[in-house]
């Protein structure tokens, strides 16, 4: 796969694509945002993070530093300038991104309005459904604004040391302005969160139990099963104070419920006291109910305020830092939910194996038990018991790239082509109340998002076996996406290109898709992120390399009480050799127990030859 030239490979693509003369025959270059939807807050973030997320999570893609930027990246983004050059460049593209986004008040806007499209094609949609603030325009709001706060503190010490006034004041103007939308972000997200309450004979509590009771046991008894398993999310909810969402009906012992993100801000959602901005606090428009595409969005986004890096670099500020608290419980929660429903009942069969999954309203897609995987992985992987529950979450990506047609052949009329175009579609409740026509969302990423989740199962895996045999199909879903790169025009390498692969498909595109490419982009960052781990470790090997180290080093003693340390000069640097094989082979048996192995292996090989060398000299043979 060589992620790291691909990100390369990917960035000369955008640069080529985007940074174009302002009108043809024009010299002077600009900025085009948007591709195959038109500029939004949405689209326009995914362009934008597809330039900064890798350099902030690779440290050799980095870009903010000229004088420790390297030759590749420099090749790379040769369009935007020199090394000097590339940096101010970037700095004042977030600036016009924070720029663009804003109402006529100058308060950042999270829509997406590009990607709603009308149920009937008939009737106009109104401005204000397009201009509504969506979770995903949240979600996309946070890694941009920790992505730009990273590489700000970055380029800042080249700035001082330019010695220019106006850079140093357009740093920290863009610093403000990037906080503001930051903590905009997060007040969103907690006013967009869903706790949706049922009875088990209504539509939807029915719908639920069909789906957990996988051994056929009666309704009562699943509700009593549904409702202990849940006991400690349940007191979870009851810390939940700030924002959308709560313990508010789930105490009744007949309940059921789903917990997650909705699509936007939720009806009657309250406003978040004590911040210091209050401007992005808009009406909330939403159904008050999860939706699980909205909630793995929201999740990822979550979990990149408690990075490594944003916590050893203080990017937060307190205020956001107390916001973010109350984000991080109901990512606990949620990721709780969906890790009990997921595996419901612990037994040989579980509600995520029994694939498509089945969502409450009745509808069954192959995408939504990706998502599921999506939202369970990281719970499975800090269960304890080692990686059973893992393997078998493997088993259900395996299954899932071959009903999607990317580890197998499609066939003629297949409607599993329409997972990948085009999509599926959820239906914004609510939006409808805007003075305008029902609105869906279009979701397209089942191939990259396999890729991210496959990667990361395989990364929290120990057992070697199971490992190996995700990184396999991960690399045919690579092979997939690799053949929908656009081949030819101003797009060229970047995605999607669904009918090269898919000739089903009628469809020909020659401008990219920004939601579609920053998934590959983070797919191929978490692809590095794994290559440059320690590779995985056997047990059964480190007890072996422990065991044949023992023996070496014993017969190492057995040479050195011999003599043969104090022999001639030659044998004595060979039984010296032999001894730092020993040591170093020592020093790495618990991170790499194969190449500990291996030297034990050499040790004892050298010193088998040396022992029959001194018994040659010994009879005179």
């Amino acid at each position: 796969m060589q992620p790291r030239q691909q990100l390369l490979d990917i960035w000369r693509a955008q640069v080529a694509y985007s940074w174009r003369p302002v009108e043809e025959g024009s010299k002077r270059k600009v900025w085009h945002w948007g591709g195959r939807n038109d500029s939004d807050a949405v689209g326009d973030a995914q362009q934008l993070l597809c330039l900064l997320y890798p350099a902030q999570e690779l440290p050799d893609l980095r870009y903010a530093d000229p004088d420790a930027t390297s030759d590749a990246v420099l090749n790379a983004l040769n369009g935007l300038g020199d090394a000097v050059e590339i940096p101010i460049r970037i700095m004042r593209l977030i600036k016009d991104y924070m720029d663009r986004h804003v109402d006529a008040e100058g308060v950042p806007v999270y829509s997406g309005g590009s990607n709603m499209h009308r149920v009937d094609r008939s009737q106009t949609a109104h401005p204000d459904q397009r201009a509504v603030d969506v979770t995903e325009g949240f979600a996309l709001s946070i890694p941009l604004s920790l992505t730009a706060l990273s590489f700000l503190a970055d380029f800042a010490p080249t700035v001082d040391r330019m010695g220019r006034l106006d850079l140093i004041e357009e740093l920290e103007s863009v610093e403000r302005t990037v906080h503001r939308r930051l903590l905009g972000a997060i007040t969103g997200l907690l006013r967009s969160f869903a706790v949706s309450t049922f009875d088990a004979g209504d539509e939807f509590g029915r719908q639920l139990i069909a789906l957990i009771n996988v051994d056929g046991q009666p309704d009562r008894k699943i509700v009593r099963r549904f409702r202990d398993s849940s006991e400690e999310i349940i007191a979870s909810l009851r810390n939940i104070t700030v924002g959308s969402g709560g313990h508010a009906g789930v105490e009744a012992p007949t309940k059921l419920f789903e917990i997650g993100w909705s699509w936007s801000v939720v009806e009657k959602a309250p406003d978040i006291p004590d911040v210091s901005d209050t401007s992005t606090q808009r009406t909330g428009r939403a159904q008050d109910a999860p939706y699980l595409y909205f909630t793995v969005v929201a999740l990822e986004a979550i979990n990149t305020l408690f990075s490594a890096r944003v916590m050893r670099r203080n990017l937060l500020t307190e205020e956001e830092q107390r916001l973010a608290q109350s984000l991080q419980l109901r990512l606990d929660v949620t990721r709780r939910y969906w890790a009990m429903v997921a595996s419901f009942g612990g037994g040989s069969k579980w509600p995520l194996e029994d694939v498509p999954w089945r969502t409450t309203d009745g509808l069954e897609y192959d995408y939504y038990s990706l998502l599921v995987c999506a939202v369970a992985t990281g719970s499975f992987g800090a269960r304890r018991g080692g990686d059973d529950d893992l393997i078998r979450l493997g088993d259900v990506l395996i299954e899932l790239a071959n009903r999607g047609r990317i580890t197998r052949r499609a066939l003629a009329g297949d409607r599993s082509i329409e997972t990948h175009f085009p999509g599926v579609k959820a239906e914004l409740e609510g939006i409808e109340k805007l003075d305008g026509p029902a609105m869906v969302w279009n979701m397209v990423d089942f191939a990259p998002l396999l890729l991210k989740r496959l990667y990361d199962a395989a990364g929290l895996l120990v057992t070697i076996e199971a490992r190996a045999e995700l990184l396999e199909v991960a690399d045919q879903v690579w092979d997939h996406l690799s053949r929908r790169r656009i081949r030819d025009g101003a797009a060229a390498r970047l995605w999607d290109q669904p009918s090269q692969v898919f000739g089903e498909i009628p469809n020909w595109f020659e401008d990219p898709s920004w939601h579609f490419t920053i998934r590959v982009v983070e797919s191929l960052v978490l692809a590095a992120q794994f290559a440059s781990a320690e590779p995985a470790r056997s047990r059964n090997l480190e007890n072996l390399a422990h065991e044949l180290l023992v023996e070496a080093e014993h017969v190492y003693d057995q040479e050195l009480l011999r003599g043969s340390g104090t022999a001639g000069p030659a044998l004595a640097r060979e039984i010296g050799s032999v001894g730092k094989t020993i040591r170093h082979a020592k020093d790495i048996v618990d991170e790499r127990p194969s190449t500990a192995f291996a030297l034990g292996v050499k040790a004892l090989i050298d010193l088998d030859r040396l022992i029959e060398a001194g018994r040659d000299a010994e009879t005179g043979v």
